[in-house]
């Protein structure tokens, strides 16, 4: 006897079965997310249509779009203007950026002021299109459907290869081992050489396509379009890696990749987001979709920056997935609702308070229901002398989904001809399963048939999903730890939370929950302004701790075990343990502010942050002193262990956490809303204002960040830009100058500062600001200045530019020249005067005045050019008038020399006249 079984899986349960495939991949483990930062131009300027992405050395991005090349610094959106859309574009090995697209090929180009544009190399009708670039040290190659263009870098020639018969249409260019290979519509793949392409094979069947081949120092990294990864090695040895998750691979379509390094590879796709892989392995590290924070699944280009970051291009702008920085995302498994206000980790379990409950991260298994029929033989008594045939068991193909035939776009080899297999059977999902039982001695009875229909539930996928933890419906603000018990505080009271039970312990509305190691109690303050403690003995139990506090407690903390502090809105109280009496001291904090009074104990000094400042405790005048050693804090977080504080410019903490290393990433985020220490990791919980659930792990390695250039991006004079020169030389009549310049950064870039010295004018440097990137000028004096440019990052890296060498040149009545010319002109004036004083006396007196006012006028212009200031015209009057009373004893004196000297000359001409000529024959 047989018992034959039948799956049938219909259409609904694969699509099904396909949605949690994609569930299941996206939050695989419960160790969160990569982080993801997100960037977009001004769309109504921008079209984000992007199909290639690079880098060059100084860290800056372009991206290939239809309106032109993108450019993008950290900080600025430009774009640098092009002929036609742009499909494709490369870095050279020199460090020059070469784009293609819908009317040739160029290469980005600075011009004299330093702008960067477009340069056309080679200029088509727009009937083809150019949609990849490969380049060599010595040549570049462009590849369209029908030309393959080879430019040469020393002769700038061009050399055109056009398709054949034999290749049909080209769909791809790739470099492999210094060749250049070209993929073909019809005869997979092509070896160019210098004047012609020939068939080749890299071991791939002629069936595939190869759509990409990525270097990393010794091997490549294939991928063809039938979703499959290979490795490609020096030894001409090609393996290929079988993706733990090639299902969601196939289902996804792969269209890219890039290495991040030796252990890790992103795969983008088409309809899933982008696949991070181990190509050692095969493993899937990480998928990052739309469930994961990807804002669209459709991939249109990525890229690994320097700093292992992969950027990816899609509908809604640009994001970059950072795989080794120290966050990951637990804000996007599915089922968490309402604002979220705090989080922790309790026996390997997240839990997250929210303003709608209690949640709980925990592992779902996704089921697949499968229909079958089991047909059951029924023994017949045979008839003598005749033998009969057992009827044949029906066998039925389970239904199949109709393969996704829509295949085109950019992407060339989505539709490209494949040649079909004429024997190849009809793809099943599965196939009849046959089970055999044990023969019977004797020759079967003839035998019937009946089916029967059975299920049966099978395991297919397990994810992570937040489940809502029953009991707690209301607002949660806090999670503790205490005794190996866990505490949960809100609006609805305070509850000890089980594995499988929630048992309510405060019935009152909480502000604040203080759980005490030292008193084994709970202290409570509730929305009724009254205190509240609670011993644990057997079971709860309430007792009364303070009665005379007034008014509302929102932060509690002990002092060793001296005392015990209730922050309230303006006051501190402070319970004195010590004291049998149990008075309480009352301390108020003359600054208002508008946050909330937070403290701690550490090292037996007691910490009170307030948004005015920081206080400490002084025990022996029991009065409370401003302190003047720390800066007044922007934003301050505070539990029984810890205080964090973010002054103008980075992160410290004090108190007992281990959490101490790479702080300053916190500058990242300027709307923390939420920040505690989780015991059990090792680490730091963090909420931002826009609701994300961050885990920041600072104890682990951070790989060393490159550290780009700071770049000068323009320099202007009255609004216009000034050529790019060793000196800037500006008119003083128009000596109003503008500079600009960026630092790359893509972690931090609106928290770069920046400071300036002006040295000649001013020998200080500015402070830090975030706003210093653009500096004014509105005058300069005259004379020969530098400009040193500064920037830090938040860790506190500072770049320097090259020194801005800038010369404010006089008006020309105010240079060496000019002078040398009136001194020339006064001197010529003078030895006429005393030439002419012998005759035309009324004529030298003339000379001998002018010259004396050319003289005085040279005295003065030299004199209010040296005490030139930039404080006004009164301040300047006054300084020309004081020249004038100096300049006048000099004049007096020498009108009178001069005029003396004429007389003189006069007299003497006066005693002895010429004699008169007389003709002598």
């Amino acid at each position: 006897d047989q018992i034959f079984i039948k799956f049938d899986v219909a259409p609904m349960k694969f699509r099904a079965l396909l949605f949690g495939i994609f569930l299941s991949v996206a939050s695989f483990a419960q160790t969160g997310n990569y982080f993801l930062s997100h960037f977009s131009p001004d769309e109504e300027r921008f079209n984000i249509m992007c199909f290639d992405i690079v880098q060059d050395d100084r860290g800056v991005f372009y991206f290939a779009t239809q309106a032109g090349v993108l450019q993008f610094d950290g900080r600025n959106w430009d774009l640098i203007e092009t002929a036609g859309t742009i499909y494709s574009i490369e870095r050279s090995a020199e460090g020059e950026i070469y784009v293609a697209g819908s009317q040739g090929f160029g290469k980005i180009v600075r011009d004299e002021f330093g702008v960067e544009t477009y340069q056309v190399l080679y200029k088509q009708d727009g009937a083809e299109y150019i949609f990849q670039i490969i380049t060599l040290t010595d040549r570049i190659y462009f590849l369209s459907d029908k030309n393959l263009f080879e430019y040469s870098l020393q002769t700038g020639q061009v050399k055109v290869q056009t398709t054949t018969e034999q290749t049909g249409a080209f769909i791809s260019l790739h470099e492999i081992f210094d060749k250049i290979y070209v993929g073909t519509e019809i005869n997979g793949l092509f070896e160019v050489d210098s004047d012609r392409i020939t068939p080749a094979s890299i071991g791939l069947s002629d069936s595939t396509a190869l759509i990409f081949a990525l270097k990393y120092n010794d091997q490549y990294l294939l991928g063809t379009d039938d979703n499959r990864i290979y490795k490609y090695t020096e030894n001409k040895k090609l393996k290929e890696i079988k993706l733990e998750d090639a299902v969601y691979a196939n289902a996804g379509v792969i269209l890219n990749a890039t290495w991040v390094n030796e252990k890790l590879i992103a795969i983008g796709t088409l309809r899933g987001g982008v696949m991070f892989i181990n190509p050692q392995t095969g493993k899937t590290e990480e998928i990052i979709n739309y469930n994961t924070g990807l804002r669209d699944n459709e991939v249109f280009a990525l890229i690994c920056d320097k700093n292992q970051n992969v950027w990816v291009a899609h509908a809604y702008g640009f994001t970059r997935i950072a795989p080794f920085l120290p966050f990951r995302s637990f804000r996007y498994y599915p089922g968490l609702e309402g604002n979220l206000l705090c989080a922790t980790t309790y026996r390997g379990k997240v839990y997250v308070g929210t303003s709608a409950g209690l949640f709980k991260l925990e592992k779902e298994e996704f089921y697949d229901e499968i229909e079958y029929f089991v047909e059951i033989p029924i023994k017949v008594k045979a008839k003598p002398g005749k033998k009969e045939k057992a009827p044949e068991p029906e066998v039925v193909a389970p239904a199949v989904e109709p393969e996704d035939t829509k295949k085109g776009g950019f992407f060339r080899f989505l539709r490209r001809k494949k040649k079909e297999e004429a024997t190849k059977p009809a793809p099943t999902t599965t196939a009849p399963i046959v089970i055999p039982k044990e023969e019977s001695k004797e020759p079967p009875p003839k035998a019937a048939f009946r089916r029967e229909k059975r299920t049966k539930k099978i395991l297919r996928a397990a994810y992570f999903r937040y489940k809502k933890v029953e009991g707690i419906d209301s607002k949660v603000t806090q999670l503790i730890h205490w005794q190996n018990k866990f505490i949960v505080a809100g609006l609805g009271g305070a509850y000890e939370v089980a594995e499988q039970s929630v048992n309510q312990i405060i019935q009152d509305p909480i502000r604040f929950l203080f759980a005490s190691e030292r008193s084994k109690s709970l202290i409570a303050s509730t929305y009724d302004d009254r205190l509240h403690q609670y011993k644990f003995d057997k079971t709860w139990v309430e007792a009364r701790v303070v009665e005379s506090i007034n008014g509302p407690v929102n932060f509690i903390f002990e002092e060793d075990s001296a005392a015990i502090w209730f922050c309230g809105f303006d006051k501190l109280f402070r319970l004195n343990l010590a004291d049998t009496s149990r008075q309480v001291q009352t301390l108020d904090i003359d600054k208002r502010n508008f946050d909330q009074l937070l403290g701690i104990a550490f090292n037996k000094q007691v910490f009170i942050a307030t948004s005015s400042g920081f206080y400490f405790y002084d025990a022996k005048k029991e009065a409370l002193v401003e302190g003047d050693t720390l800066r007044k804090p922007v934003a301050y977080f505070a539990n029984a262990r810890n205080m964090w504080f973010r002054d103008s410019h980075s992160w410290y903490t004090v108190g007992k956490s281990d959490v101490h290393n790479n702080l300053q990433l916190l500058n990242l985020f300027s709307n923390i809303r939420f920040m505690d220490s989780d015991s059990e990791r090792g680490s730091l919980w963090i909420i931002t204002g826009n609701n994300e659930l961050l885990q920041f792990n600072s104890e682990s390695p951070r790989k060393d960040e490159v550290l780009f250039p700071l770049i000068l991006k323009s320099i202007e004079n009255n609004n216009v830009l000034i050529p790019r020169k060793d000196k800037v030389e500006i008119d003083q009549d128009n000596s109003s100058i503008r500079v600009e310049v960026v630092r790359p950064d893509f972690i931090g870039a609106r928290f770069i500062e920046y400071r300036y010295k002006m040295e000649g004018l001013n020998e200080q440097w500015s402070d830090w600001s975030t706003t210093y990137n653009i500096i004014p000028f509105p005058y300069i004096p005259t004379g020969d200045y530098k400009l040193l440019i500064q920037s830090k990052d938040i860790f506190g890296r500072i770049n320097e530019l090259d020194p801005v060498i800038v010369e404010v040149v006089p008006p020309y009545w105010r240079q060496t020249w000019f002078y040398a010319l009136e001194f020339a002109i006064f001197t010529m004036l003078v030895i006429l005067s005393f030439r002419l004083s012998h005759r035309y006396n009324v004529v030298s007196r003339l000379l001998s005045l002018l010259s004396i006012i050319i003289l005085i006028e040279f005295i003065q212009t030299a004199a209010g050019s040296t005490f030139a200031t930039n404080s006004g015209p009164v301040v300047d009057f006054l300084i020309q008038v004081c020249v004038a009373f100096v300049i006048l004893p000099i004049e007096g004196f020498l009108r009178r020399f001069m005029l003396r000297s004429i007389d003189k000359n006069k007299s003497i001409d006066e005693k002895n006249p010429e004699p008169e000529k007389t003709n002598v024959e």
